[in-house]
């Protein structure tokens, strides 16, 4: 705990991730990692190959993003700073690990930025007693025709997770309302992605299930309340909380699909290159 606090203390962070609680959240990661790291080691792997895998697929390598780089466990940093002439790493937050580690490639950069598109909208609306939620709002970190390879790191299903827990505790709004708002801002995400002129790499949770001892699923809910991607390119279970990390009468395991997109406005061009006489 000591050492969860001087991490607090001592992270560059902007003020509207500490208030909605952003930095507490990427630092209670940090420690969860650090407890489970044999169980998180074939999804990181997973993740990582997958991405190597878009990688692969770009035939433009000026610019790649990612979206959710977080501790950049499950990022190929170094494959992204030899392929590409530009990476950018987003997230609401960046520890001094994270830093340091993006530090050593000469063309990697941070930025910080709300990518639920409604934290900020929240923290000065409650501040001044607005009862009305704002929209989702997509990252602008970049402009759209610059970015050859966009990563979605395990972040979709995350994004609402925050804005809830800040409603929850200051403004309280009816479940269905609560689960409404949470599909908006990832189908906001989701709507980004699809409009770049990129290659798509999403990662993201299809299933988080309660597993018992035997193997057997408790309990399972859909984090994506019953949105859809695309189809996978692969698939894989990850046990983010092997048993007696919460309880010891289960293990927390989700399912995580990563799935491929080539860029639309590409794939016109070449189809019509294709039909010219």
């Amino acid at each position: 705990m000591l050492l969860e606090a001087l991490t607090w203390l001592t992270t560059p962070a902007p003020q509207w991730a500490r208030q909605a609680g952003y930095l507490k959240e990427l630092i209670a990661i940090q420690a969860r990692y650090r407890r489970c790291r044999d169980s998180w080691e074939p999804h990181l792997q997973a993740s990582r190959a997958a991405i190597i895998a878009a990688v692969d697929r770009c035939d433009r390598r000026h610019h790649a993003i990612v979206y959710g780089s977080g501790l950049l466990l499950d990022i190929p940093l170094d494959t992204l700073s030899r392929a590409f002439a530009r990476v950018t790493l987003v997230d609401a937050v960046h520890l001094r690990s994270t830093r340091r580690l993006a530090r050593q490639f000469t063309n990697v950069r941070c930025a910080e930025t709300d990518l639920s598109g409604v934290a900020v909208g929240l923290l000065l609306g409650t501040a001044k007693g607005a009862d009305q939620l704002p929209r989702p709002i997509a990252p602008t970190v970049e402009p759209p025709k610059e970015i050859d390879l966009v990563i979605s790191a395990n972040v979709l299903t995350q994004l609402p997770v925050t804005p809830l827990q800040y409603l929850d505790r200051h403004l309280p709004l009816p479940a269905d309302d609560l689960d409404l708002y949470a599909r908006a801002i990832m189908q906001a995400h989701l709507d980004h992605l699809a409009q770049l002129d990129a290659v798509c790499c999403l990662l993201a949770e299809t299933e988080v299930a309660h597993v018992a001892p035997d193997g057997t699923i408790l309990e399972s809910t859909d984090p994506l309340r019953g949105l859809s991607l695309p189809s996978p390119h692969d698939s894989w279970h990850w046990t983010v909380a092997p048993l007696g990390e919460v309880s010891r009468n289960y293990a927390i395991r989700n399912h995580v699909a990563a799935a491929i997109s080539m860029p639309q406005c590409s794939e016109s061009a070449s189809n019509r290159r294709g039909a010219s006489p």
